[in-house]
């Protein structure tokens, strides 16, 4: 699976609360084997990323929200025709159900609410020497609400220009 994909997956809400499965095999038979989870809390208006991790330790992802809402922007970073392309996700714990992102794609998100939770499982370890991203500022985005905080490393990843990418598109 080369292209990225949200799935409702299952998601019940009542007067208890609610209970979502953000994963399970059959979500497009994704051979996808859990090497590392993170998560996050966020501020509202906070942007994080444009974040990948190139090859040898390409890492594919999927992503999820236990808390609040997000908005999520993904940026094709496979060298070819779709290069630069960005698609927008919104994601929320009411809502339930997970993204998943396959490695040749930059991440990002902005917090909709105040301490939004994001949760990431990646197929591959964090490789500091591997990590790298593209400047959320240089991508074709308009964020839904004007950016309150985001990190000094971010915000000096190189343009998405000026990105030497290592990936390649394949279509299969």
């Amino acid at each position: 699976m080369n292209e990225p994909r949200f799935d409702p997956m299952f998601h019940v809400a009542d007067e208890r609360g609610a209970f979502s499965k953000p994963y399970s095999y059959a979500f497009g038979k994704v051979p996808f084997v859990i090497r590392e989870l993170f998560w996050s809390a966020s501020a509202r208006g906070a942007v994080r990323g444009m974040h990948t991790q190139l090859p040898p330790a390409a890492a594919a992802k999927l992503v999820w929200v236990s808390y609040g809402e997000i908005v999520d922007v993904l940026v094709d970073i496979r060298c070819g025709d779709t290069y630069g392309a960005v698609q927008e996700y919104r994601l929320s714990a009411a809502q339930g159900g997970a993204l998943y992102i396959p490695a040749g794609f930059a991440h990002g998100f902005q917090a909709l609410t105040d301490g939004a939770v994001v949760n990431y499982a990646q197929d591959h370890e964090f490789a500091p020497k591997c990590d790298a991203g593209i400047n959320w500022r240089s991508i074709d985005h308009t964020w839904p609400l004007e950016p309150t905080v985001t990190s000094a490393r971010d915000d000096a990843l190189p343009s998405l220009a000026d990105f030497d990418s290592p990936f390649e598109r394949t279509d299969s």
